[in-house]
């Protein structure tokens, strides 16, 4: 049913302010099918990124000896998607705010497409990285401006659903190594890791045209602008029913555009603890996930054996697990908050590296249980919480670059684990490697025990409301002063 259609029979809705925009989207639940529809269109970058994560991984020893890649050559292949996503995060955080999110989630996911095609046909290292580069500005720009676009579109008693990105990951990361296994059952042979990219470049391009022909920009964001026909506009399309100004009330409730913010509000004392958190849960999370999760194919192969199939089988085995505790974060993250779930996440991912490190010898169920554990763990919390605090911790004139710092330190985690991981098996030896790489969870760990932020807390919504009251008394402090100097 067209937004004109549903009008007739629903009642007019009217904004009058930045404050109706917000009470609009946060009271009650998700408004319909074109709501639900948007939603997942924003949710779905994380779910490709997740599909060419795993083609990748699950293809790398396939790419490996076709190849003749060193284990140098895998480390700055894995790695330098992720420098790629620190420079692109850094470039375009500033700008999500200041010119929108959309055109970025578009422009995301044409380069998707390109970087996707050109590692699928590439016949020499070289052209690998460059697709590999490629796609690493895609994953940069995309990450931070749709964990941003979803928090400003969420009702406020359902941001816990953004800890489903978690379900998501893994339930496309399966899908990826499911495809994989397929074409090598198909007999790809070496070719296995071109058809796995090939497929994923098919779903870029369809969520490309997908977010050009659907998605509104973000109401909350034009609003803060102060520019409220647009987010009626933004609002029609969500809602499903015709929205409109109250132009009688509009002049004396519409506050001027918002002051322009720099990088160093996110360090002001209002923020401090909340950007310290989530970029530490963000980059240790991370860390031990790039540097363990995404080489599982290859540690199950040091588990099971040499076989490709069996690699594969045992990744997607643990990627089931992943699956259920993605599920199960949502719950969590209720019930005893992002926080504490992370620290628990967090003492349960560094017992299983430490039995992964010190168990020789493993026996096959104990070698498919306690990767499978490692999985559950993280993506129960510390995977969700650095997806999540960074949207979270700050208002819409700031929640972009926040979400991109939080971005910024993911990706340099993964840079860190992708390139470290080869390099330190090589010379040292996986179980030696491992403990090695514990440091991370426990590094996480020791942060959510320190900071006492929740980002899901009554109290922490009450504080971005009470720092919004006081931008608000600052911009009219302002105004007052510029009209009294004008000459009369």
């Amino acid at each position: 049913m067209s937004a004109q259609a549903a009008a007739v029979r629903d009642p007019l809705v009217t904004i009058s302010s930045p404050d109706d925009v917000e009470r609009i989207i946060d009271e009650g639940g998700v408004k319909g099918k074109s709501h639900w529809i948007i939603l997942g269109l924003a949710l779905a970058g994380l779910g490709f990124e997740a599909f060419y994560t795993g083609a990748l991984s699950g293809g790398m020893s396939a790419l490996t000896e076709q190849l003749g890649l060193s284990g140098n050559n895998v480390g700055t292949l894995s790695a330098i998607g992720y420098s790629a996503s620190v420079l692109a995060a850094l470039t375009c955080a500033k700008l999500g705010d200041r010119i929108g999110r959309v055109r970025f989630l578009v422009i995301a996911k044409a380069l998707a497409v390109i970087g996707a095609l050109v590692m699928m046909s590439a016949q020499s290292y070289g052209m690998l990285l460059s697709g590999r580069l490629i796609g690493g500005i895609a994953y940069g720009i995309d990450l931070g401006i749709a964990l941003a676009y979803l928090a400003e579109l969420l009702p406020k008693n359902k941001r816990n659903w953004l800890s489903f990105s978690q379900a998501q990951w893994y339930t496309s990361t399966s899908l990826a190594l499911l495809v994989t296994l397929g074409a090598y059952e198909l007999g790809a042979g070496l070719d296995v890791w071109r058809w796995s990219l090939g497929v994923a470049g098919a779903i870029a391009f369809v969520l490309l045209l997908a977010r050009i022909w659907y998605m509104p920009e973000s109401p909350k964001w034009l609003a803060a602008r102060g520019d409220l026909d647009g987010a009626a506009r933004s609002l029609t399309r969500i809602l499903g029913r015709e929205v409109r100004v109250d132009t009688a009330r509009v002049a004396a409730a519409v506050p001027a555009p918002a002051i322009k913010v720099k990088w160093a509000a996110l360090w002001a004392k209002e923020y401090r603890q909340r950007t310290i958190l989530a970029n530490i849960v963000g980059f240790t999370e991370a860390l031990q996930y790039f540097a363990i999760g995404f080489y599982l194919p290859v540690i199950s192969m040091d588990l099971f054996g040499s076989g490709f199939a069996m690699a594969i089988t045992g990744s997607i085995v643990f990627n089931l697990f992943g699956i259920v505790g993605g599920v199960l974060a949502v719950y969590f993250a209720r019930r005893f908050g992002v926080r504490i779930s992370s620290a628990w996440g967090f003492a349960g991912v560094a017992t299983a590296i430490l039995i992964l490190a010190t168990w020789s010898d493993m026996p096959l169920l104990a070698g498919f249980l306690v990767p499978s554990f490692f999985i559950f763990c993280h993506a129960a919390a510390p995977g969700t919480a650095g997806l999540t605090m960074g949207p979270l911790a700050y208002r819409s004139e700031l929640r972009a670059r926040g979400s991109q710092l939080v971005t910024i330190s993911r990706s340099a985690a993964g840079v860190v684990g992708l390139f470290c991981f080869p390099v330190l098996r090589e010379a040292f030896g996986t179980p030696a490697t491992l403990l090695i790489l514990m440091a991370a969870p426990l590094a996480g760990l020791l942060a959510c025990l320190i900071i006492k932020w929740e980002p899901l807390s009554a109290e922490s919504d009450q504080e971005l409301h009470e720092i919004g009251v006081r931008q608000a008394h600052d911009r009219s402090l302002l105004i007052e002063s510029q009209e009294s100097e004008m000459p009369k």
